[in-house]
């Protein structure tokens, strides 16, 4: 640790980061891009002690992706000053108040779930679009709540604590902006499923 990062950390309360950066970074990468490819598969990451109030799961996913090139929104509900020092020290990114200039977005379901307010890409450039880390209360793999698209061989059940139907429709609507569109990323402790744009969510009997 040089002088400057020894002024920064004695000024500001920090959280630590990977212990081994590279092989960990590398290992919860491809954790997410399993995720990505099998939505609604949990994927269980290492232990870590995350900055309050945010997860192990969402600090592990942020450590991995977030960069000097990744502006970030986070929720208020979300935000303290240890999430953002550790993020800046270890992670170099920038964080920003109007959330459609975010790459990134850390957020809770219980949240303002407007997907809509986020960066949705372009048709020219869809993969330019944020991707939305959502805590929740609880990632289950049986529940009330089918899901089905590419990387899914008919139907997986799930259960989400804190997706009520105001989500589903969300989601839908999302669905429906393709190629434009967010990707979610759900944490809860040291576990996380990814719902890619292309996913559908049903309830029970009810179909988006």
């Amino acid at each position: 640790m040089n002088a400057q990062q020894t002024m920064f950390t004695s000024q500001h309360k920090l959280s630590a980061g990977f212990a081994d950066v590279t092989h960990q970074s590398q290992q919860v990468f491809r954790q997410i891009l399993s995720a990505m490819a099998e939505p609604g598969t949990i994927m269980a990451t290492g232990a870590i002690e995350s900055p309050p109030p945010i997860s192990a799961a969402t600090y592990q996913v942020c450590l991995a992706l977030l960069d000097q090139e990744t502006p970030v929104w986070i929720q208020p509900e979300l935000f303290s000053s240890e999430v953002s020092s550790s993020l800046r020290f270890h992670c170099g990114c920038r964080l920003v108040e109007d959330a459609a200039q975010a790459a990134f977005v850390l957020m809770t379901s219980s949240g303002d779930g407007r997907l809509g307010a986020f960066n949705q890409g372009s048709f020219e450039y869809p993969d330019r679009s944020a991707t939305v880390i959502v805590e929740v209360e609880s990632l289950a793999d049986n529940g009330e709540l089918n899901l089905e698209g590419p990387g899914i061989r008919g139907t997986r059940t799930v259960g989400i604590g804190g997706f009520d139907h105001g989500w589903i429709e969300r989601l839908a609507r999302n669905r429906a902006a393709f190629p434009c569109g967010v990707d979610l990323i759900l944490t809860c402790g040291n576990r996380l499923m990814a719902l890619p744009r292309t996913t559908r969510l049903s309830h029970a009997t009810m179909e988006v």
